[in-house]
């Protein structure tokens, strides 16, 4: 579009069009993601006899989240344990009976010394307390095989109780009471929306700028802005679109912030020179945007201009139309209505 220069009457206030130093700030689409989600599986084989918590429900961390039959593994256990018993008293007895071969060994040897006993009697009393020592060992040995039964047997009884890994709220339910479940069966799906983060993903040109990010801010739709904390970016890009995945960790607590939401995430990566016009000085006809320029000579012409981004309320990003130290006009307003003034004369 050309509008011819037109002198118009009266002063208008303008502005000179230089470069700026601002904050180097990308804004990225972003979700949110829980830091602790899991589901929790079955590692038995048992029949559901307790269910605690159902779908939406708080679980605290620590909680019994299901129970299981455990008749069987208790039986177990105490089997084991009354062996076990049955094999400490028989270590008692080894022991005693090695302590008895072994005063006979040591009375045998000195009366074999004074060569008062023949070479066979101090034999017999070295093979008894050989096979004594020998039995010993043996029984310790049991024992330890019964103490290792023992703990597996508890390990699997702990199994009858779910415990909740952390404090969550529970997404789904995968089982129903008095149903059988089976190892590596999914029973549970629990989320924390205590520790949340924000997920987006960076095109690749901008990695070594955000390797150097010291801040973000998460814009939420409601219009909240929550200051971010840690930035880690994840060592791999996407094979499709060569994006890098970046999070950001958030305060905790976040009221009415949940897993999947959308939000925007803010980075600082530094400054940068931008040239900026005020946003009053901007105008707008049908698809065409413009700036009113006042020449050097007083003449006004209207200058088609393509606009980046929103810097402030008050300025915008010029990328091109307008060269430096050039004078616009800051009230397009009063410009337009001096230039229909100086037109109708």
């Amino acid at each position: 579009m050309f509008v011819s220069p037109v002198h118009a009457a009266g002063k208008l206030e303008t502005v000179a069009v230089e470069s700026k130093i601002f904050p180097k700030l990308e804004v990225f689409d972003s979700v949110i993601e829980a830091v602790h989600q899991s589901t929790v599986s079955s590692r038995i084989a048992a029949e559901v006899i307790e269910l605690n918590f159902d779908v939406n429900d708080y679980v605290p961390r620590g909680a019994v989240i299901l129970r299981f039959r455990d008749d069987e593994f208790r039986a177990r256990v105490a089997q084991i344990e009354a062996s076990l018993l049955a094999d400490k008293a028989q270590n008692r007895e080894a022991v005693a009976r090695q302590k008895e071969a072994d005063s006979e060994f040591v009375r045998v040897r000195r009366l074999f010394q004074k060569k008062l006993i023949s070479q066979a009697a101090l034999d017999k009393a070295t093979a008894d307390l050989s096979s004594s020592n020998a039995q010993v060992q043996a029984i310790k040995a049991q024992i330890k095989s019964r103490n290792a039964q023992l703990d597996e047997a508890n390990v699997l009884l702990s199994y009858t109780q779910i415990i909740a890994p952390y404090s969550g709220v529970v997404t789904d339910r995968f089982i129903e009471l008095g149903e059988m479940a089976s190892p590596g069966q999914p029973l549970m799906t629990g989320v924390s929306l205590q520790e949340l983060r924000a997920v987006t993903a960076i095109p690749q040109y901008l990695l070594p700028a955000m390797i150097d990010a010291n801040r973000a801010i998460l814009f939420l739709e409601d219009g909240r802005q929550v200051k971010g904390g840690k930035i880690t970016i994840i060592p791999t890009a996407d094979i499709q679109s060569h994006s890098i995945k970046v999070r950001v960790t958030l305060p905790n607590n976040i009221s009415q912030l949940y897993p999947g939401m959308y939000s925007k995430l803010q980075f600082d990566l530094g400054e940068e020179n931008i040239t900026v016009i005020p946003q009053t000085a901007i105008v707008q006809r049908s698809e065409v945007t413009g700036v009113y320029v006042q020449l050097a000579d007083g003449q006004i012409v209207f200058r088609q201009i393509r606009l980046g981004r929103t810097i402030t309320e008050q300025q915008r990003e010029v990328l091109a139309g307008l060269g430096q130290g050039e004078n616009v006009i800051i009230d397009s307003y009063a410009a337009t209505r001096a230039l229909i003034k100086a037109r109708s004369q």
